[in-house]
């Protein structure tokens, strides 16, 4: 037997999205009567049969929402990733009636975009769970509280919040990142023979992936009685030109760092480019955390000497899958919190983990 015809199939051949393959079988809006037309035809002729196996097992559509740190501008390093694992969740369950909705936030914008969705709530519309960044204030706190009184399953993504009502948590295991990032450093400079000057990025210490990296990083040298002059630059998204001035007053000075680490993905870019400009490329030391093709670059060009890499893909990728299951078909994890795998990238195998990343 052939095997079963899928939309996505079907969108391969006429050139169109999955989303709209979607869109026409279901008879969803979105489309125009003749894109629906040729779709249905297309269908028929190719054997296509809608999955109704799972349907058939729920009494009413699934409604998700996403909300996430928009993939653009400052994203682009890695919140792009965690949407390309919310894409992949999304492709696979396209024909079995879960909708997904995107809603995406800038700097600064979070509790503005989940204000939105408990507006919409208040008004009656049905939202079945909601996919959401771990909230960095009080007030985004307070509104996914009310987004969970109101009915909706939530589950967090890159952090955690215990207190709040939420179905689980999907994260990385920043302790083992930080600690990871420090005893890779104490190799780096145990060759060189001395005690060093350390320059840390350790990011906004309101984000939960920032503060457990960092704060493990500490703890390694403090537990292995490592003897640096450690200095943190703390700011993240919000604070890019003053942390790209004051990291170039560091390399312009007498006593510049011999080792500089980052906790956060544009803290990696930005040591990349003030590097470079500094005419300091392959003289510093550097781990950058999270992989996206600049960071990759780098470490191929020998400006970075490591990369600490958390599979975001993976990461929303699983946190989505939760929720969906547990919508769909009842099923709970068997633990809240789900912490991801996290691992060292050196130059000699950034490929392999490239190709894992999808970049």
């Amino acid at each position: 037997m052939s095997a079963r015809v899928t939309m996505k199939d079907i969108a391969a051949e006429l050139g169109v999205s999955i989303n709209t393959v979607h869109k026409a079988l279901t008879g969803k809006a979105g489309v125009s009567e003749s894109v629906r037309a040729k779709v249905n035809a297309k269908a028929e002729a190719m054997g296509y049969h809608r999955n109704t196996s799972a349907s058939s097992l729920r009494r009413k559509d699934i409604n998700l929402v996403f909300c996430l740190p928009r993939a653009s501008r400052e994203g682009a390093y890695f919140f792009r990733y965690l949407w390309e694992g919310c894409n992949r969740f999304e492709q696979e369950v396209i024909d079995q009636g879960i909708t997904v909705e995107r809603v995406e936030f800038g700097v600064g914008g979070y509790a503005d975009a989940l204000e939105q969705i408990d507006e919409r709530l208040q008004v009656g519309e049905k939202i079945d769970g909601l996919l959401a960044y771990t909230p960095g204030d009080d007030r985004a706190t307070e509104l996914l509280g009310q987004i969970a009184e109101a009915g909706v399953t939530i589950e967090l993504v890159d952090g955690d919040r215990p207190h709040l009502d939420r179905l689980g948590a999907s994260l990385a295991d920043y302790s083992t990142a930080g600690s990871l990032m420090a005893e890779q450093a104490a190799n780096l400079v145990h060759a060189s023979g001395t005690d060093t000057r350390v320059l840390l990025l350790a990011g906004d210490p309101y984000t939960d992936s920032h503060y457990l990296t960092a704060r493990a990083f500490h703890n390694y040298l403090r537990e292995h009685n490592v003897p640096w002059q450690v200095e943190d630059l703390t700011g993240a998204h919000a604070q890019v030109k003053q942390l790209e001035h004051e990291l170039n007053q560091r390399l312009k000075s007498s006593e510049a760092p011999e080792l500089i680490c980052s906790v956060f993905a544009v803290g990696s870019e930005l040591i990349a480019d003030a590097l470079v400009s500094a005419n300091k490329a392959g003289e510093v030391m550097v781990i950058g955390n999270d992989l996206f093709p600049e960071s990759a670059l780098a470490l191929r060009r020998g400006i970075f000497t490591n990369i600490v890499y958390k599979a975001p893909v993976s990461l929303a990728y699983r946190g989505a899958k939760t929720l969906g299951d547990y919508l769909l078909w009842g099923k709970t994890p068997a633990e809240p919190v789900q912490k991801g795998a996290v691992e060292m990238v050196f130059a000699s195998n950034v490929d392999r983990y490239c190709e894992l990343a999808g970049i």
